[in-house]
């Protein structure tokens, strides 16, 4: 896209041409004549001239004068519009200082018969809509000039455009973090590309705490599933001769458990309804009683993943199970792990919401690693 036409002036090409509404038979009886199109009329004017320097302000007030309009205070927004599309191409698109302080922008402002205060408004509206495409553009890889060039040509400093800069970074970023999130992975490739574009827009490369913390899960999830396996090097762990643990964590041992308790909720409907199943002792109304299925927590301890076996260690119990003894794992999505046995059902444990599924994965990793040998 150039900037300017071959004859050295801004070209006009913001300008599609528009058709004029018709005038009905009462505003041809009354004499009058729909307003709209005066700016319609202006609109195709600069739609068809050449460029900007073929239009003079006498072309300018016959295609208003024509509709029954003269520049107002009434109209200035509708001229400021026009002033704008052109305003909006020059910031957009200078890539010179030359470019940038064009004396078309002087011109069309004297064509439009706009006030200084009119055109003033304007380039600070122009200019700041341009810098914040610009900035966009840069994300995209297609803009010509860095953003260090870019404040240069507009006047801008660091402090003077960063909110603006991590604006354009936020909406950028939360269409990344949207595939980020959908695929539960954040991988090297990812966080380089993110470091880059801010790199880019001259930001720091920071996140509000939330979307850190959804980051450091994402990246926790793909290092391992995609990183090498290695072994702890904690020599106090309590490890046969040769064995090698891969995973420490914090756990619950867990149970299914059908468990009974009272309907309390009786108590609060037994004046208006009483179930026939109620019976009176004393004074007082039994409650029915009610079953539900739970996972209990039956223990708490520490959990180790080995290349031979899975151990617990807890306050009440210490469990181990090899590894050749599981088919494989589930994870519920929040924080428990049941691990698959070949004889003995399932054996479920709890574990901190940011590490179930970490250690579900390394689980698994680990049995495919054994079941290799």
């Amino acid at each position: 896209m150039c900037l300017v036409s071959n004859k050295g002036c801004v070209n006009l090409k913001p300008f599609v041409h528009q058709e004029l509404e018709s005038c009905g038979f009462f505003s041809k009886l009354f004499g009058s004549t729909p307003t709209e199109n005066a700016w319609k009329e202006l609109n195709n004017l600069f739609c068809d001239a050449k460029d900007l320097k073929s239009i003079s302000k006498e072309d300018v007030k016959k295609a208003l004068k024509k509709w029954g309009v003269k520049a107002s205070e009434e109209n200035e927004v509708q001229r400021a519009s026009v002033y704008r599309k052109i305003a909006d191409i020059i910031f957009t698109e200078a890539l010179t200082e030359e470019e940038f302080n064009s004396k078309d922008l002087d011109y069309l402002g004297d064509i439009l018969d706009m006030p200084e205060h009119l055109i003033k408004n304007s380039n600070k509206n122009s200019r700041t809509a341009a810098y914040l495409l610009r900035c966009n553009k840069i994300l995209k890889g297609e803009e010509k000039l860095t953003i260090q060039e870019i404040h240069k040509l507009f006047g801008f400093d660091y402090e003077d455009t960063i909110a603006m800069r991590k604006q354009v970074f936020t909406g950028h970023f939360n269409l990344k973090f949207e595939d980020i999130a959908a695929k539960a992975r954040f991988t090297p490739e990812d966080e380089a590309a993110l470091q880059k574009d801010c790199e880019n827009l001259d930001i720091p490369y920071e996140f509000k705490e939330n979307i850190q913390t959804a980051l450091d899960k994402y990246r926790n999830l793909w290092n391992v599933e995609n990183t090498e396996l290695l072994p702890l090097e904690d020599k106090d762990l309590p490890l046969d001769p040769g064995e090698k643990c891969y995973m420490v964590s914090n756990s619950g041992f867990c149970m299914n458990k059908t468990v009974e308790y009272e309907d309390n909720l009786m108590e609060y409907t037994r004046k208006f309804s009483i179930d026939e199943e109620v019976s009176f002792k004393g004074e007082k109304l039994a409650n029915p009683m009610k079953k539900e299925d739970i996972t209990s927590v039956e223990d708490i301890g520490a959990f180790l993943i080995t290349d031979k076996r899975i151990i617990f260690f807890g306050k009440e119990k210490v469990f181990y199970c090899g590894m050749e003894e599981f088919t494989g794992s589930d994870f519920d999505g929040m924080n428990i792990v049941s691990y698959h046995t070949k004889e003995n059902g399932d054996i479920m444990f709890k574990y901190p919401d940011e590490s179930a599924e970490v250690i579900r994965i390394m689980f698994d990793r680990v049995l495919a690693q054994f079941n290799a040998k």
